[in-house]
Formats: structure tokens, C-alpha cells, sequence
């Protein structure tokens, strides 16, 4: 089962984003928060996964599928 995060868990991971400066950091931040949010429900894992994926190649300026 996907993880739900404490009021407290959630203001860390705000934080954390919010300090990241570079597409990088923030994709970095965001695969580990995705990996932490599926647990260990692997349905939930692949789904983050290609959203993560298709956020990171927008990001780098291509399209996806391209």
C-alpha cells in the first residue's frame, strides 16, 4: 500500500523542494519522494515512475516518446 505522510513529513518535503535550485536537485528530490509515497506497492511505484519520467524529459526540453 502507497504511504501517507504526516503533517510533519509533508512540511520536510516542502521544504526540501523548495530548496532546490536546478532541475537536477529537483528531479532527485522527486524520484525519492515518489519511492517513499509507493512503499511497497509496486502498481503505485510504476505509475510515479512514468510521470517522473515524462516531468524529467519535459524538463530537459523534449518531448516525450521523442
Amino acid at each position: 500500500m502507497a504511504a501517507q505522510l504526516s503533517k510533519g513529513q509533508v512540511a520536510r518535503w516542502d521544504k526540501r523542494l523548495a530548496e532546490t535550485t536546478t532541475n537536477k536537485a529537483r528531479a532527485t528530490a522527486l524520484w525519492d519522494l515518489a519511492r517513499l509515497l509507493a512503499g511497497d506497492d509496486d502498481r503505485a511505484w510504476a505509475d510515479l515512475v512514468l510521470l517522473l519520467q515524462r516531468w524529467t524529459t519535459e524538463r530537459q526540453g523534449r518531448r516525450p516518446g521523442s
